[in-house]
């Protein structure tokens, strides 16, 4: 089950975010190491999301007519 993602902070700016993308923990794993390889400014990390993170979205409520 894919329940890892990348989470990045800049050495820079200090800004950090977690992607949207979700892997499974060797492919996360060998991914934060590339990029950490090819963007040394910014530190990357396979993360485990929550459950309620790597389930998928609510269908949106249908419109109702007018």
């Amino acid at each position: 089950m894919k329940t890892y993602a990348i989470h990045w902070k800049s050495n820079v700016t200090g800004a950090a975010g977690t992607g949207t993308n979700r892997f499974e923990k060797e492919e996360a794993e060998h991914l934060a190491k590339e990029l950490n390889e090819n963007y040394p400014d910014i530190n990357h990390e396979a993360v485990v999301l929550t459950p309620s993170a790597v389930q998928p979205a609510a269908e949106p409520a249908a419109a109702q007519p007018a």
